[in-house]
């Protein structure tokens, strides 16, 4: 009996521990929920996952080109640059990507992640008139505006050694032997490959229009003899003029140009449906990109802009540094793509 009595006692003492330690578990588990509960509940209210901009960037950033290397567009975005690194602390990549009047580069560019470190440069030519008249992927809907910095007038020049002094003596050529001129633009859906167009329709013209895969190549075709004329942005075209290898005969946006004060535009000169007035250019990333990334991306482009160095790179390739937000270039776009799809057909 006593032995039995052992084995029970021996039992209950058992029982008893293993209760002990099942509620020291328990009451240890309590303790550790409602700690994590205070935690939670000293958190900040309202606060959240940090934002795509919250430490943005963190690598590279790279700008796409949709022209050539040595161009306008090329040159003042190496100007910028170096700019922009010391602002936003990373690699800022210029890579020329022309083709396809411009749709190669878009399209890379929209259809990147959308995260920031993949940027691209729009003007009208690429960025409205290229979708509007080719079936390219993607229209002005598809990105989204970060700024505008360089607002370009066109030119119409001619070798300094042609045989056209002014505009009117290529207009009269151009009657006279239809179809025999020939006139360089930037891209088959470039505003000067346009313009020209509405030119001739206007005028009752007949010319050879030739396009280009931006204003550098034209540039070189004029030089060689190759063209009888180009239409080209006027900061690509006052180093030949300056260096008296071309003759510009006409400004052939709305307003004179800044660097050529001397040329009149071809509206002053009685030549009407050449004037066109394309928006500036500038900088943009794939839709849907976080608005506090592109807001540094826009603030870093309004401070480059600004900066001194940039203003003195631009003098030199006869650029005035103009910052427009990323609202004003959007507006300015939509504007622009609401005249030209009023005004083009696909």
């Amino acid at each position: 009996m006593k032995k039995n009595w052992n084995w029970n006692y021996a039992a209950v003492g058992l029982s008893l521990l293993a209760i002990t330690v099942l509620s020291a578990c328990g009451s240890s588990t309590k303790v550790n929920t409602a700690a994590s509960s205070a935690a939670v509940s000293a958190a900040p209210k309202g606060s959240a996952a940090p934002s795509a901009g919250t430490s943005y960037p963190t690598r590279p950033i790279q700008i796409l080109v949709p022209f050539s290397a040595g161009g306008a567009t090329d040159l003042s975005l190496r100007a910028l640059a170096p700019k922009l690194e010391k602002i936003l602390g990373q690699k800022v990549e210029v890579i020329d990507k022309p083709g396809g009047a411009g749709a190669l580069s878009m399209n890379e560019v929209i259809k990147a992640k959308p995260d920031g470190y993949t940027v691209g440069f729009t003007s009208v030519g690429p960025g409205i008139i290229t979708p509007l008249t080719t079936e390219v992927g993607y229209t002005t809907k598809d990105f989204d505006a970060v700024g505008g910095y360089m607002d370009n007038p066109y030119a119409l020049a001619v070798s300094a050694d042609s045989k056209y002094g002014t505009l009117e003596e290529l207009v009269t050529d151009i009657k006279a032997n239809p179809n025999k001129v020939k006139v360089g633009t930037t891209g088959p859906s470039s505003p000067s490959y346009i313009g020209l167009q509405q030119f001739a329709k206007t005028q009752d013209l007949k010319f050879q229009l030739v396009p280009y895969n931006g204003g550098v190549d034209a540039v070189n075709a004029l030089l060689g003899h190759n063209l009888d004329a180009i239409v080209n942005v006027d900061s690509e075209i006052l180093s030949y003029v300056k260096d008296k290898k071309f003759k510009a005969l006409a400004i052939v946006t709305k307003k004179r140009s800044a660097i050529l004060p001397d040329v009149k535009t071809s509206d002053e000169q009685n030549f009407k449906g050449l004037t066109f007035a394309p928006p500036p250019g500038g900088l943009i990333v794939p839709k849907g990109t976080p608005a506090d990334v592109v807001a540094k991306l826009s603030d870093a482009l309004k401070q480059a802009t600004a900066d001194a160095d940039v203003k003195k790179s631009f003098d030199n390739i006869f650029i005035e540094p103009i910052f427009s937000s990323a609202a004003e270039f959007r507006k300015a776009y939509d504007e622009t793509a609401e005249f030209y799809a009023q005004n083009l057909k696909k």
